[in-house]
């Protein structure tokens, strides 16, 4: 492994399917021999802009072939991709380019006055530093004309074509498996988000289980709905797919979900698997006339992102019966696999995750680590060399995360007889809407720094569409004239939309419910809301 590297994942199909395609998005494709070069042209022109191994490169861009493109550039450049949430403000966005130490910033033309929002906010600061922006698409700087009609002019700007050398690297980085190529940034309970560290060897793992557990081959065709920024959307069977020979279709995230548009990608490439959350499983079964529908190129639906109701899997089973459903229970520290359930043991067992992956092992533990039996519910601990190898710049957190070994989740289980995973609780006050992770304390400490707020929590409710949506329960001043427009505006330039309450609780008295030592009892409000 040691000289095996992300990079050669897209020269691995033989020299007989250079011709094959590996990528397509809309009416634009690349052959693995297409991909292959123009990211090694990409990494010369990096190379020749000064980009230097063990640089990070902040992306922020919705999906489209370039994404492909720079993933196996960075991994030839041994530089550290830096993925952004195409959903996020301007302020989180500011926060993860901070927190990485990123020296390059690569976006798109339809978000490009974000990354210009990045740059005014960290020149606000009087810390613009050596950042380098790349503008992909024809973007207009501020105070600068437009890219592709005239040209750069910015100095730190340059557009992405131009990086496209004519010839390949004149001299290839020495890149090794346990070099860190990815973070992949997660929210924690601190309201920040960390950037859980990954290497080229635990990328690597990360797919090589997938590759057995999905069943992939040349034959196969990934219909990718999520965003490649999210680890759903890369590294849930898309970088799999591709290692196998296959073919990844990528679904455009610049506009709203689409159950039609679903079932025309499916019949127009013959999409063989797709990842799945509940609620895009739930709309795809609600659209009439489905049944007319021809799907029967899939052969396996990936069903994770939160609890998939045993209602979906069945209603699945049933109205598209050549189709294998696979609940999966992941995160972005890895493995994005850890458990998964057979079709097969739906029924019998109904309501579990599944049981660990071929490269991965689980258990159950009480506050001291030590091992629950079948039944107690405790703390599920997660081990496999796919796992990161730490939070950047977080060497507490780190260590309490990954003490003894394990990978300590915050999520609450318990392990039947057979070694089936069941799930019952997050203790890190996760809500799941829509499969988009959501950490309230993020909201809160945003919701607090409005001058008419006491206090505030926020917690998840049921919601038949999204699984969950978010309520904020807000405790006002005495003058209690605030309104809930008026703390959504708050709220709406400094939080993605989707982290946005959807259900509001104003008051002056009284306040939010607390042990004796001052800890929110955040259980009392589930319980008023419905939630528990």
């Amino acid at each position: 492994m040691s000289v095996y590297t992300i990079s050669e994942i897209v020269s691995k199909p033989t020299q007989r399917e250079r011709d094959r395609t590996a990528v397509r998005y809309g009416e634009q494709s690349l052959t693995f021999g297409e991909l292959e070069g123009r990211a090694e042209r990409l990494a010369a022109g990096l190379s020749a802009a000064g980009f230097q191994q063990g640089d990070r490169c902040c992306v922020l861009m919705h999906n489209r072939l370039e994404w492909f493109e720079l993933f196996f550039a960075l991994a030839r450049l041994g530089g550290v991709l830096v993925p952004v949430n195409h959903l996020l403000t301007p302020h989180e966005i500011k926060y993860i380019v901070e927190d990485s130490g990123a020296t390059w910033f690569v976006a798109e033309e339809q978000l490009w006055e974000r990354a210009e929002g990045v740059r005014e906010l960290l020149a606000s600061d009087g810390d613009a530093g050596d950042l380098r922006y790349v503008a992909i698409g024809g973007v207009r700087p501020a105070g600068g004309e437009r890219f592709g009609a005239i040209g750069d002019t910015r100095a730190d700007t340059t557009p992405y074509e131009r990086l496209l050398a004519p010839a390949p690297l004149a001299v290839r980085p020495d890149v090794g498996a346990d070099d860190l190529f990815l973070l992949q940034y997660t929210s924690g309970t601190t309201g920040f988000p960390k950037g859980a560290e990954h290497t080229h060897s635990t990328v690597m793992w990360n797919a090589i289980s997938q590759r057995q557990h999905f069943m992939l081959d040349e034959t196969a065709v990934y219909l990718c709905l999520p965003a490649l920024s999210w680890v759903a959307g890369f590294h849930s069977l898309c970088l799999e797919t591709l290692w196998s020979g296959g073919t990844a279709v990528v679904n455009p995230t610049d506009e709203p979900f689409s159950a039609e548009r679903f079932c025309d990608l499916v019949e127009r490439h013959g999409a063989t698997h797709v990842a799945l959350v509940p609620t895009v499983m739930a709309r795809i079964l609600a659209l009439e006339g489905i049944e007319r529908r021809d799907l029967s190129s899939l052969r396996v639906a990936i069903a994770g992102g939160a609890a998939v109701p045993v209602h979906l899997m069945e209603e699945m089973g049933e109205r598209l019966p050549g189709v294998t459903v696979l609940q999966v229970y992941g995160m972005s520290e890895f493995p994005s696999l850890v458990t998964l359930l057979e079709p097969q043991d739906v029924v019998a067992k109904m309501g579990s995750a599944g049981k660990a992956n071929c490269v991965s092992q689980v258990r159950v533990v009480d506050a001291e680590d030590r091992d629950l039996p079948a039944g107690e519910v405790g703390e599920i601990l997660t081990r496999s060399p796919a796992t990161m190898i730490g939070y950047h710049g977080l060497p507490d957190a780190t260590a309490a995360t990954l003490r003894g070994g394990w990978l300590h989740t915050g999520d609450l289980g318990h392990l039947d007889g057979d070694g089936y995973l069941f799930i019952s609780g997050r203790s890190k006050d996760l809500i799941i809407s829509g499969g988009l992770n959501v950490y309230p304390v993020e909201v809160e400490q945003v919701l607090d720094r409005h001058p008419a707020v006491i206090e505030s929590a926020v917690v998840g409710v049921p919601d038949p569409s999204w699984g969950e949506v978010v309520k904020a329960v807000v405790v006002l001043d005495a003058d209690g004239s605030t309104s809930e427009q008026e703390l959504h505006d708050h709220l709406a330039g400094q939080v993605a939309r989707y982290k946005l309450p959807k259900l509001w609780e104003l008051r002056v008295q009284p306040p939010l419910p607390r042990t004796a030592s001052g800890k929110l009892q955040k259980f009392k409000l589930l319980d008023r809301a419905g939630a528990r």
